[in-house]
């Protein structure tokens, strides 16, 4: 008789995790569509924006795409570009001048800070 009431137990067991599984699953498969419509409500207004924007900027890029050499067909852009490349290389040699002045500064500071501590003071004894 014991082994009767442990298999029906054990049978009982088995029955209520498998109802507690269902459940699990029924409120996930109910909780999570909204989630999912969301997202792919997201994913469509996103490729719908995308696809938009390329056909908007198709006429630039038909108009000024680059050649084989990436060089553009324009130039007054060609003109300008190199003018400020210029400028960029001028900035940039004045920049490094001017680092170099700062560390040359510096190490004349830490030098003389060096010297004045190395030489030797007047003593009071001499007076």
């Amino acid at each position: 008789m014991p082994v009767l009431f442990l298999g029906f137990v054990f049978v009982t067991l088995l029955w209520m995790l498998w109802a507690i599984a269902w459940v699990v699953v029924w409120a996930v498969a109910l909780l999570a569509w909204p989630i999912a419509l969301v997202l792919g409500a997201f994913a469509l207004f996103r490729a719908v924006t995308r696809s938009s924007l390329r056909h908007a900027e198709a006429p630039f890029h038909r108009r000024a795409s680059p050649t084989r050499d990436g060089a553009f067909h324009n130039s007054a852009f060609q003109d300008y570009r190199q003018e400020t490349l210029r400028k960029v290389d001028e900035e940039q040699g004045k920049f490094r001048e001017f680092l170099e002045r700062l560390r040359k500064a510096k190490d004349k500071e830490e030098f003389d800070r060096f010297m004045a501590e190395r030489r030797p003071r007047p003593s009071l004894s001499a007076v």
